[in-house]
């Protein structure tokens, strides 16, 4: 699969396996420290930095919650609108 951190057991090499958030965060730790990177980088730092740039350049605040799965507490938004992937790709476009 074309995932950077993946979810398997080693000693039976099954995939199936649940990606917990404890389980990433020792995952993203490993790969940080491997790489020699500053450790005071966390797993969340990508959504973080995401999500700010996405609200600097006006991204659609539905867009930006989709994008990073945050609930959709609006009942119109969530059950009744429909949004194509040209409408996320045209969103996540406005960040320069």
């Amino acid at each position: 699969m074309g995932y950077l951190i993946n979810c398997s057991d080693v000693a039976t090499h099954q995939s199936n396996k649940i990606m917990t958030y404890d389980k990433y965060q020792v995952r993203f730790a490993r790969i940080r420290d491997l790489l020699k990177l500053n450790s005071e980088h966390r797993a969340h730092d990508g959504r973080m930095h995401f999500v700010t740039m996405a609200k600097k350049y006006s991204v659609d605040e539905y867009a930006i919650k989709y994008i990073v799965g945050h609930a959709i507490q609006d009942i119109t938004e969530k059950v009744y609108t429909i949004r194509e992937i040209d409408w996320l790709k045209q969103e996540i476009e406005k960040i320069k």
